[in-house]
Parts: C-alpha cells; sequence; structure tokens
C-alpha cells in the first residue's frame, strides 16, 4: 500500500526489448491492456489511486476545510488568501486539490471500466471495484463540497477532450451514493490490508454523504449500522487516539496512509508541522532548540479567540481540549538557558496557556520560564479581544498531529491520518435523529462521547444532554471539540448555512471579505484554459 509501482518501467522495458530484435513488432497494443488484466496489475492500479489521496492529506485539505472559520484562522505562516476570502482563480492548494481529485478519479475509472476483463479469483476483483468505487465517491464527494457542479466523468479517458460539461450537484450526490452502494456490497467485512476501505468504511462515508446530502434517516440508519456492528470502538482515553504508537486504533474506520521512503513519488503529510508555533524562537533562550518531539514550527492554523473561549468554558469537566492541544514545552537543550540559569532538561521553559496567568504568577516564573497567555497572543484591548498583538507565533497549539517517531528534524510526518473514525459516526447519529424529530434518542449519541470526554462520572452526569438541549448550534460545538483539525469544520458550516454567519462573528480576518458566494471556491485557472467550450464551461460566480 506505501509503495506505487510506476507502470511506464513496464513500458520501457517492452520497448528495450523490442529494439534487440530486428524482426517487425507490432507495439500498437498498450501495455496497460494486457498488464492491467492481471491481477498483479490491477492490484498496482488500484494502488496508484491511493497515491492521489496521499497528495491530498499533504496540506491542501487542512487549509480547504479547516482555514477560514468560526474556530481557526491563519497563524504566522501560511494560506492567508484562503483564510480571509481572498482566493484568486490560480490559487495553488485549489489547484491541487482539483488535479489530484481528477487524477484519483480517472485511476478510478480505469479500474473499473476494465474490471470484467481481470483474471483473477472473483472475490479479488469485487475488492479491487469496491474500493475503486469508494475512492471515486470520496473524491468526488471533495470536490462536490467545494466546487459544486461538476463534470462526471465515469469512463477511462483513452483520447484528448477539450471540453467538458458540469452537472448538477444533485447527480453528482446520486452517483456518489450509488457507487458507495456497490463499494458496501463488494468489499470484504474486514479489510484485506490496513489503510483500504471494508464493508463498514464504506457505510460510515455514505452515513456522512447521507449527512452532507441532509437525507437524515439514512445518514442515522447507516451511522448506527458502523456504531453496533462490532468492528469498532471509542476508545476509553481520547488522548490515545493521537498517540504515534497506536496508528491502528480500534475506532478508526479508514487511515490514510503516510510514507516515510522519498525515494518515490509519494508525500509526506504537513498535519505534524502546520499547527505548531515558533518555541524554537521564542524559547530560544530559556533552554530550547527545534527537535523532534515538538515539530516543525509552520504556524499555519492559530485558534481564534472564540475557539479558545469555548474550549476553556468546559476544561472543567471537559477533557477534550487537554488532550488534544499543548501550551506547555521542556528544555531540550540546557547550553541555552541563559534567562533560565540552572534550568534542567525537562524542566517548563515555555508556558502559553489560553487562559490568563496572574501577576503573581508571572512574578514568580521570572528566571524560570517564558509566559504569554491568551492577552499576549490577543490583543485585550481590541474590539471583542479578539486582534492579535504580535505575528502569531507563539500560542496554545493543536497537538493531535505531532509525529515523535520522525528521524530528522527537517522530515515531515510518515505517520497515518485517520479520515474517518468512530467518534464522528456518533456525532452524524445525533444530528441526524436530531433533524429527524428523534432528539432524545439523538441526545444519547453525544451523551456517549461525554462519558468518554467527562473528566469523571459526576461531572459526566451534571453534562448530560437532553432532548430540549438538543439544536444545531449545539452539535456544531460538539463537532468543534470532537473533530478540531480533522478536516470537518469549513464543511460543516457550509453544509448547516452557518458559514457567513459563524465567521463574519468570530474570525478578525475573513470577516471583511467573506460574501455569499464564498461557499463555493473558484474552479482552476488551469481547468478554465483547457476546455474549448469556455460558454458553457464558466467560472463560479464572483470570481
Amino acid at each position: 500500500m506505501k509503495r506505487f509501482l510506476h507502470i511506464a518501467i513496464c513500458a520501457a522495458v517492452a520497448v528495450l526489448s523490442a529494439a534487440c530484435s530486428l524482426d517487425e513488432v507490432n507495439n500498437r497494443t498498450p501495455v496497460a491492456d494486457s498488464y492491467y488484466a492481471t491481477e498483479d496489475g490491477a492490484s498496482d492500479l488500484v494502488n496508484s489511486i491511493y497515491s492521489y489521496v496521499q497528495s491530498i492529506y499533504r496540506v491542501e485539505i487542512w487549509s480547504l476545510t479547516d482555514m477560514g472559520t468560526d474556530i481557526w484562522m491563519v497563524g504566522g505562516d501560511g494560506p492567508k488568501d484562503i483564510n480571509n476570502y481572498t482566493l484568486s482563480t490560480s490559487q495553488g492548494y485549489v489547484t491541487n486539490l482539483w488535479n489530484w481529485s481528477w487524477l484519483g478519479i480517472t485511476a478510478a475509472n480505469t479500474l473499473i471500466g476494465r474490471a470484467d476483463g481481470i483474471k483473477a479469483p472473483a472475490a479479488t476483483v469485487n475488492d479491487f471495484v469496491g474500493q475503486a468505487k469508494f475512492l471515486r465517491a470520496w473524491f468526488y464527494h471533495i470536490l462536490v463540497m467545494q466546487f459544486g457542479d461538476l463534470p462526471l466523468v465515469l469512463d477511462e479517458v483513452k483520447e484528448v477532450q477539450t471540453t467538458a460539461t458540469r452537472v448538477p450537484v444533485a447527480q453528482i450526490y446520486e452517483q456518489i451514493i450509488k457507487d458507495l452502494q456497490d463499494a458496501e456490497r463488494l468489499l470484504p467485512d474486514t479489510a484485506t490490508q490496513w489503510g483500504r476501505p471494508s464493508k463498514t468504511a464504506a457505510q460510515a462515508l455514505l452515513a456522512r454523504v447521507y449527512l452532507y446530502n441532509e437525507q437524515w434517516a439514512n445518514a442515522a440508519d447507516y451511522a448506527k449500522k458502523v456504531i453496533n456492528s462490532g468492528v469498532y470502538q471509542l476508545e476509553p482515553d481520547f488522548a490515545s487516539l493521537w498517540d504515534a504508537d497506536n496508528q491502528k486504533s480500534k475506532e478508526f474506520i479508514w487511515s490514510v496512509q503516510g510514507s516515510g521512503n522519498d525515494a518515490f513519488d509519494t508525500e509526506r503529510s504537513w498535519s505534524s508541522s502546520i499547527f505548531t508555533v515558533r518555541y524554537d524562537v521564542h524559547g530560544a533562550n530559556y533552554g530550547m532548540v527545534r527537535d523532534i518531539a515538538n515539530g516543525r514550527p509552520y504556524r499555519y492554523f492559530m485558534p481564534t479567540r472564540h475557539f479558545y473561549t469555548m474550549l476553556v468554558d468546559n476544561m472543567d469537566w471537559d477533557s477534550r481540549f487537554e488532550k488534544s492541544f499543548k501550551w506547555t514545552w521542556y528544555v531540550n537543550d540546557e547550553s541555552r538557558c541563559r534567562e533560565n540559569p540552572g534550568a534542567a532538561v525537562g524542566d517548563t521553559a515555555l508556558y502559553t496557556p489560553p487562559f490568563p496567568v496572574s501577576a503573581a504568577q508571572r512574578e514568580w516564573a521570572k528566571g524560570k520560564y517564558r509566559i504569554e497567555d491568551i492577552n499576549d497572543y490577543f490583543n485585550p484591548n481590541s474590539p471583542n479581544g479578539e486582534e492579535t498583538s504580535g505575528p502569531r507565533e507563539m500560542f496554545a497549539q493543536l497537538a493531535k498531529w505531532l509525529d515523535p517517531t520522525r528521524v530528522d528534524v527537517g522530515l515531515m510526518t510518515s505517520l497515518d491520518i485517520v479520515a474517518i473514525r468512530l467518534g464522528e459516526m456518533y456525532l452524524i447519529a445525533a444530528e441526524a435523529l436530531m433533524k429527524d424529530n428523534k432528539a432524545a434518542e439523538g441526545a444519547e449519541y453525544i451523551n456517549a462521547l461525554h462519558k468518554r470526554a467527562a473528566k469523571s462520572e459526576e461531572l459526566y452526569e451534571a453534562h448530560k444532554v437532553t432532548a430540549a438541549d438538543m439544536d444545531i448550534d449545539l452539535i456544531l460545538d460538539e463537532r468543534a471539540f470532537e473533530l478540531a483539525g480533522e478536516c470537518h469544520r469549513w464543511l460543516d458550516l457550509k453544509r448547516t448555512g452557518k458559514l457567513l454567519e459563524l465567521v463574519r462573528l468570530y474570525n478578525v480576518d475573513a470577516r471583511p471579505n467573506i460574501r455569499d458566494y464564498h461557499v463555493l471556491r473558484p474552479i482552476p485557472t488551469t481547468m478554465l484554459d483547457r476546455v474549448t467550450n469556455k460558454d458553457d464551461f464558466k467560472q463560479n460566480p464572483g470570481y
């Protein structure tokens, strides 16, 4: 799964072999026609689809599904145009997401179209086709949420095409659902290998798609199928979900496999770096240097003050904040302890809490460690206290994706990235049941997550929700607490009709710019330049 065969090698070998003979050889039959008909060739073709999934999970998916929301804004680095809603039609991350998704769809179409000719056991072919249909649906769902109406391409592309037609969103969803229903039927109950989808993974993605498509009963039904399947379990401790030694968690339904072999054209994910802060700069005189445990400090994503307020307001009982975020750093180089002489490795070096620190604690900390609290990285005297005070380099950071297994401080992560997990299914069931006028039943799925999150049984009992509590605002808050940084927030705000409202309320950078048309991204210029039927294939409004 983590190695992708370059089919071009086979073509090169065939050409070289022919060149060794003076006999006339008919080379008109493409090598793919024979190679993809074999079990090994079809397997390699399926594997190639995953390489495009892997590419999207470099940095693009986070930038276009979390940035520019009520809970995430851009840090000292990162895609400011995405956060600020000043996107151009040539924006690189948008273009990459578009291109890689279509390349994935193209590879999936090739496998599906050639399935009848694959010389392999029926169960193996069914598995190949099920994987291809699952992944085609996954790519199309990404595209339809970002771009709206799309070309619906279901056949292998065998010749140059210069025209394209966008079909309505509803028709795209019909195909996505059909593909996932086929995948549910074709895929094995247990995945043949970690990182490949199973029957229940198809059901889980169906639950998500049904929710996004407002088919409440179906969404609830499929979420409950996965929850009750017996295949997965909620981790008792939320922190264990982010343990690098627990990549095959019993809660993970489908993960995107990482790669640690840079000899192949695979993409390391940036996930371990884009939520980090400049600890190596701000801690330079307090015994800190850049290291593996604390990540490569790219500081792309910074929580909004609103998000910190939400989290801190619940921190007395809900452990998810402390188990998802980091605001204490420790000395890792005693030779750099110029401001805190005598400090030893393991002593506190930096403390950046998402709440105010008292004057007494600041005084006591002098000569021991550096403090930058929420009123240092936000200006409390600005309107709503939400304007940042400096270059957005130090703050309480998301720590879910940190990778202590990296072999060099300059490398990105090679860990897997969970794309679908059981906790999301509980949230889908809760929302769908509430929308289907079954709020009391839906509340029990929220309470299951509260039970895990609560710091004690007594606190759990005090924070159980009832049918009367259930509304879309509670659901969105719960999804923020549970799924922060897991590529959901922008999509959640868009599908619930809350994007403009909440961004204008809480994202200080985006507030002046966001408009109604920003619920869609621009079609990349590279695509518009390729089509010849420009009167029919138009840019999304506003761009």
